[in-house]
């Protein structure tokens, strides 16, 4: 009887390598153990719990020798199942061993995983530790893919009760083959192996749990990393068509995230990003041998460029024993014995030692003189050859690493001088970037071309020529091959890259197809492509792409190849597959309609009937929908890199779409977070969306389009919950810089602050919606002001990213913000920002700021907030909330006016306004005030019953604002949201100051209008002439009638200190500022007549220390004595306050002030102006 065949049956692209030293195992079986076997004998182990079999009736047949890797004592006729089994016998193979891996069958499960292992092959060292680098052992390749087969059909049918179980076994020696090399991938993904795979996933898990306290329930994880594996290798649309039905039977489970996840990997893996077709060459003795010619063809330069991925740097068992031979042979030759000599002897003759070094390519003419390539370890090496036995090499410096795609390029430029000598230089490029270049000298040959050699030397028995030479094969795939015959240059080599290893270039004229294009990005990258075809056809001396490979020979389509004039194909060495990849993003596309957007389904658990809009469902199956989101999200932005999925998304407007499923999303997750489960969808979800955005590099306005729809439209996420809400602000200020161009055109700033009106103002305005949780919690004002203050970080980054011809729109969307706003904290935050931009380190930005700012209208910006600040009076405490844990927010439909007129007042307890008041107020005041209604709020959650302990109220005192970080926990209790009633007042002073200390508004000499300050601003323009503007010079006076207005809300220690550092010229904000160093001086007098002026207004301990420190200025300066005694105001105002408080009441202590420390502050300020008025020629006024 013949013996049986031993392929799989199945469709190979290549004959299956078989391992060596096959026949060596084959005949070491003994004649007793095949008689044994034949008779039927079998051990021990195998007569208990195995049903006796009845005889056949057929004659037996001559036993067949053991599959190398199959254990001795394995029992026989599992042998024969396994064998019946790969060959596609059912009833004498699969049955048979289904039943003998039944339960209860004892050990023989275990025998049928080893034998099936064994079997198939590319397992070796399953147990030992993992070899991450790829310079250790070399991988070893499948024997029979039909095994695996086999394997993956057998495995819902294993036991898995004790770990390590048989199946735990046999789902990690598949993955351990797989996982081995690129070859066995493609061995078992032409195969079929992938839709065996899923279908057994299916058997496993559709309705089973994956409950680790369930005895019944089996870890699948290496199941799932043999389907991750095989769909990164070649993913076929009906094989995505499976794996996506998989995932919608299993969405009651919990490994539909598991399997989604893996489709992700698989779409972002390693292998997907190399070409769609590749040369596989094993290591063994494969490469292709180019043709010869009949002259050097490299006298100017050459070039070399390809796609690589190395398996491993390693040699094989194989390449080891023939290295082994030819060293033996060179002991020979030379009469050497010993293991030490006979490599020396290899090393002298053959001129180069034993090391496995694999040939990237060989450039060599019939006396060994040329150019090689190769890699020492991880670093490519170039060695070159040239006359009289002289060789010279370079090594770079580049570390490659295995198992990963890169393009490499070589250059070699042969720069001839006068007198001969030139300057030569090599070039390494790695991903299309210049790496290295070094000089190295160009070698003289004038011999012609003998041997091309591409993934390996020449072997030994050509010619005779390199008898003793051992051959290095380098074990990688390698995309399309191109060989110049002069230098191309970093342009050209850059493009070559960025166009990849698919494209098949033709050339002449008429090449190419830019017309039939569908899009402006695929018609650019035609003619981009065939104008780079043009360029480089001229210098292309070979060029071998892995789709023209046929047989044993591969065409060359170069120029001249193509046209048919020199017929160059190169030849196979040993065995070269061409692996063909089908990459997910392409099935993706080819799927359905909308390409990657047939995904979202999967993120909805229901639909409206009647409007088609997503709608809730059950709580089980929308938490299991809702859990896909980030994956099937971060799946789309992988997949729109290639051109159809990316014109796919064009047709179905997918930023509408997507919005409304992320809108979907969001409110689903508010929802479902109400419950006893936690929120489905968290930081993840924010991350996913940033991918999808900032994944598209070719169509920018579609890009321009999803910033707008999925991260600048605020009032979708405001239904979030502080966390997540926080995540996507800081997110957008990490993109201001890397996406400034996309949210330039997004209009990024205004969509903002848009946002922040309509989602995050207390008073809102009738078009704004319910800045709530969908679930009914409430949201303190502290998490809002947290969320603005990351808002404002957003503004100041796009702000400080802005060109000088925007900067002038910006600033004036900012203003027209500014006066609409009518959150004092906010405008506040706001005022503190332009403040900053005008006062920055970058000169001519801060004159661009500052100018933007008062053509756009800021000064008379100024003037509406301080008649606001005015009509307000002492009464408006909207955000003045640093007792209570949670804080009001007015939710009044109609206009903002309700709330400022004061309608619906409470009142409330004497004890609680005092808290709410600062130290410097007068005790009379607050008596008053305690009796003033207060503003009606609508609170957003229930006041905690306690007040705020004396260290906290010190902390908010110290911390004067928001200056502090803010995390999630201090955020709801404001301990670091302390929002100050006079922090408009604050900023606008900063403001002022900071642009009168630059020069962009001056202070006019006089006025002729008695009623207003003696000093006005004026604009300075670029001409150098000034203009007086009626609404610019009222500026100074409305900031002295909002202090009298509102004396005890606005006339506080951060007011004081903004005030009279604009006065002296310095900066309020620095921490370091002490108002007792010598050498201020009264710079701005007007700013500090505003002061005086309204001194008499003000709390008596704000009179006492303005009174003491304008007297220590006085007195550390003559001039600040000068300035005192000559302005108009000079002694009323010190007089003023005397009187005031004699008239305002008889209390002797107000804040710890007595009325006697004022008299004494008064005198002995009139004496010191006294005595230096008498020292001058007119006295204490010169008018």
């Amino acid at each position: 009887t013949s013996t049986p065949k031993t392929s799989t049956g199945m469709p190979e692209p290549s004959p299956v390598p078989q391992e060596q030293g096959s026949v060596q195992q084959f005949a070491a079986v003994s004649l007793s153990e095949e008689v044994g076997v034949e008779k039927g004998t079998s051990t021990p182990k195998m007569s208990t719990g195995t049903p006796t079999m009845p005889p056949d009736p057929s004659p037996p047949l001559r036993s067949r020798h053991r599959p190398p890797g199959v254990p001795a004592d394995a029992p026989q006729e599992v042998v024969r199942a396994v064998d019946a089994a790969v060959m596609g016998n059912r009833g004498g193979g699969m049955d048979c061993l289904l039943e003998m891996v039944s339960e209860g069958q004892g050990e023989l499960p275990h025998s049928v995983v080893d034998v099936l292992l064994g079997t198939m092959g590319g397992v070796d060292g399953l147990d030992e530790v993992r070899d991450t680098t790829g310079t250790g052992t070399s991988p070893s390749i499948m024997s029979n893919s039909g095994a695996a087969i086999t394997a993956a059909e057998l495995l819902p049918h294993l036991p898995f009760s004790e770990e390590p179980s048989p199946r735990t076994r046999m789902a990690v020696g598949l993955h351990a083959a797989l996982r081995a090399c690129t070859r066995n991938r493609a061995m078992c993904s032409s195969s079929g192996l992938l839709a065996v795979l899923l279908e057994s996933a299916e058997k496993l898990f559709v309705g089973t749990g994956r409950s680790s306290t369930s005895p019944s329930s089996w870890d699948g994880t290496p199941l799932l990393q043999c389907i991750q594996l095989l769909g990164g290798h070649s993913l076929s649309v009906k094989d995505l068509h499976s794996w996506l039905g998989l995932v919608k039977k299993v969405l009651g489970t919990s490994w539909a995230t598991p399997l989604m996840l893996a489709l992700e990997k698989a779409m972002g893996s390693e292998e997907a990003r190399g070409p769609a077709a590749t040369f596989e060459f094993d290591g063994e003795s494969s490469g292709l041998l180019g043709p010869g010619d009949s002259r050097w063809p490299f006298s100017s330069g050459y070039g070399f460029a390809t796609w690589i991925y190395i398996e491993s740097f390693s040699d094989t068992l194989s390449t080891a024993t023939a290295a082994a031979a030819i060293a033996a042979a060179a002991a020979a030759t030379s009469g050497k014995s010993s293991a030490m000599s006979a490599a020396a002897a290899a090393s002298a003759l053959a001129g180069e030692g034993t090391i496995h070094m694999p040939r990237l390519f060989s450039f060599l003419s019939s006396d060994n003189q040329g150019v090689e390539a190769y890699f020492h370890g991880q670093f490519l090496v170039v060695e070159s050859g040239g006359g009289k036995g002289k060789k010279a090499s370079l090594h770079f410096t580049y570390a490659f690493k295995p198992r990963r795609w890169y393009f490499v390029g070589l250059e070699h430029t042969n720069k001839h001088g006068l007198l001969g000598k030139g300057d030569s230089e090599l070039r390494l490029y790695v991903d299309g970037s210049l790496h290295e270049s070094r000089a190295f000298d160009f070698p003289r040959i004038s011999k012609p071309l003998a041997f091309c050699c591409i993934g390996t030397n020449p072997p030994p028995t050509i010619a005779g020529l390199q008898r003793r030479r051992r051959q290095c094969p380098l074990f990688a795939e390698m995309g399309p091959i191109y060989i110049f015959r002069e230098p191309i240059g970093p342009d050209r080599m850059s493009r070559l890259a960025l166009r990849g290893g698919d494209i098949l270039p033709t050339f002449g004229n008429g090449a190419g197809f830019p017309w039939k294009a569908t899009n402006d990005h695929i018609k650019n990258m035609a003619e981009e492509s065939f104008a780079l075809n043009h360029e480089i056809g001229g210098s292309l001396h070979l060029l071998y792409h892995p789709s023209l490979l046929s047989g044993r020979f591969c065409p060359d389509a170069s120029p001249s190849g193509s046209a048919g004039t020199h017929r160059r194909p190169a030849e196979v060495l040993g065995l070269v597959h061409v692996s063909p990849h089908v990459r997910p993003a392409e099935s993706l596309w080819a799927l359905a309609y909308g390409g990657p957007m047939a995904l979202l389904p999967l993120t909805v658990s229901g639909v409206q009937m009647d409007t088609l809009e997503p709608a809730l469902g059950e709580l089980s199956l929308s938490l299991a929908t809702a859990s896909l989101s980030a994956p099937i999200f971060r799946i789309i932005s992988l997949a729109i890199q290639h051109p159809g999925n990316n014109e796919e998304l064009c047709r179905t407007c997918a930023p509408e779409l997507l919005s409304r499923v992320l809108h979907y999303l969001l409110q689903a997750s508010s929802k479902l977070g109400s419950g006893e489960k936690e929120g489905v969808t968290n930081e993840e979800l924010v991350a996913a969306i940033v991918s999808l955005c900032q994944s598209q590099r070719n169509n920018h306005e579609l890009k321009v389009q999803l910033f707008r729809t999925l991260l600048l439209d605020l009032k979708m996420w405001s239904s979030c919950n502080y966390g997540l809400q926080k995540k996507l602000l800081s997110s957008l200020a990490d993109m201001v810089f890397t996406e400034s161009i996309c949210m330039r055109d997004a209009n990024a700033l205004q969509m903002l602050l848009d946002g922040c009106r309509r989602c995050y103002w207390a008073i809102r305005e009738p078009d704004s919606i319910d800045n709530l949780p969908l679930t009914g919690t409430k949201r303190s004002l502290g998490e809002v002001n947290a969320l603005i203050d990351e808002l404002l970080v957003v503004i100041e980054l796009l702000l400080g990213a802005v060109s000088s011809t925007a900067a002038s729109d910006d600033v004036c969307s900012l203003i027209g913000f500014i006066v609409d706003c009518p959150q004092p904290n906010q405008v506040a935050r706001l005022l503190h920002l332009i403040y900053r931009l005008i006062v920055q380190p970058n000169i001519s930005r801060a004159n661009m700021f500052a100018q933007s700012f008062i053509s756009s209208g800021g000064v008379e910006a100024l003037l509406v907030l301080l008649q606001r600040e005015a009509k307000a009076g002492n009464n408006h405490i909207l955000d003045n909330s640093a007792n209570l844990s949670e804080c009001d927010v007015v939710s009044n439909e109609g206009s903002d006016a309700k709330a400022m007129t004061g309608e619906g007042y409470y009142q409330d307890d004497e004890s609680q306004l005092a808290e709410q008041h600062e130290s410097i107020v007068h005790e009379d005041t607050e008596q008053e005030a305690a009796k003033t209604n207060g503003a009606s709020f609508k609170m957003l959650g229930a006041k905690i019953g306690r007040k705020i302990s004396n260290s906290e109220n010190q902390l908010i005192k110290n911390l004067g604002g928001i200056n502090f970080s803010i995390t999630a926990d201090n955020v709801r209790n404001n301990v670091y949201n302390v929002d100050k009633s006079d922090g408009i007042v604050v900023g606008i002073i900063r403001i002022l100051g900071a642009l009168v200390a630059s020069g962009h508004l001056k202070f006019a000499s006089s006025s002729s209008n008695p009623n207003l300050p003696d000093g006005l601003l004026t604009t300075v323009h670029d001409e150098g002439n000034t203009m007086s503007e009626d609404r610019v010079s009222l500026l100074l006076f409305a900031l002295q009638k909002a202090f009298q207005a509102a004396p005890r809300r606005l006339m506080t220690a951060n007011v004081y200190m903004a005030l009279i550092s604009a006065a002296i010229n310095v900066s309020s904000a620095d921490e370091n500022l002490n108002l007792y160093d010598c050498g201020h001086r009264f710079e701005h007098i007007q700013l500090l007549l505003v002061l005086l002026r309204t001194l008499p207004y003000a709390p008596r301990s704000f009179q006492a220390r303005a009174i003491q420190d304008i007297l220590f200025l006085a007195c550390s300066h003559p001039e600040n004595r000068t300035t005192m005694t000559t302005i108009a105001e000079w002694p009323e105002w010190i007089l003023e306050v005397l009187i005031y408080n004699h008239e305002k009441g008889s209390k002797k202590y107000v804040d710890g002030v007595s009325i006697g420390e004022i008299e004494d502050l008064v005198h002995n300020f009139l004496i010191i102006m006294l005595e230096h008025s008498m020292r001058q020629k007119d006295g204490w006024r010169v008018r």
